[in-house]
């Protein structure tokens, strides 16, 4: 009886031993990295802003201390960039830079996560390469020397003036940016053609 117990007792201690040696040669299973979330088009649609300090002067002698960078990004895969420069004084608009006439463009989300600009008028496409040069206004807002791709922090926005990311709106904050950029709407009604309005603005914004 004593040898029964005794070889089931050695039996024991060996699988445990064997147990202990499979836990200790073989690590733990890696567990793999989860896919990041890709964007889709719909995704993209609405409005993406920045808001942030740069002292400067317009054109006409204005002098600014913050800017805020919005783009509008249409279904239609039309979009646009524009910039309004603010003082420190009251919370209007200084000067609009931009916009759907200025700075219009054309979208289309790559593999990857590049967006492709391209020119609304000719359809050609611009270079996914950051601009250089040029004045503050033309430069900050010159679609066709913007670098643009989405991650799952936002949009990546690059030209000669700007680099950072923007952040998509929520209803309150486009209807804000809507209400900022609409004087340019107002001022530039012949951008309006066969009755329709330019992307991201209803005909009351130009009425």
């Amino acid at each position: 009886m004593k040898k029964t117990i005794f070889a089931m007792m050695a039996v024991a201690a060996l699988m445990l031993g064997m147990t202990g040696c499979s836990k200790s040669d073989n690590p733990s299973p890696v567990i793999p990295e989860p896919t990041p979330n890709v964007i889709s088009e719909d995704d993209l649609i609405g409005f993406w802003w920045d808001q942030f300090e740069y002292a400067d002067v317009t054109e006409d002698g204005k002098a600014f201390t913050r800017v805020l960078l919005a783009v509008y990004v249409g279904s239609d895969h039309t979009g646009w960039i524009a910039l309004g420069a603010y003082d420190d004084t009251s919370d209007d608009v200084v000067a609009v830079y931009g916009g759907p006439g200025e700075a219009g463009f054309t979208w289309r989300l790559l593999p990857g996560g590049k967006i492709q600009l391209g020119d609304p008028e000719t359809g050609e496409t611009y270079a996914l390469t950051r601009g250089d040069g040029g004045a503050f206004g033309k430069s900050m807002t010159d679609a066709s020397n913007t670098s643009m791709s989405v991650n799952n922090n936002g949009i990546a926005v690059s030209n000669a003036n700007y680099s950072g990311t923007l952040v998509k709106a929520d209803a309150e904050k486009a209807a804000s940016i809507e209400q900022t950029f609409r004087a340019r709407i107002q001022s530039n009604v012949d951008l309006v053609s066969g009755g329709k309005t330019p992307s991201g603005f209803s005909e009351d914004d130009i009425r």
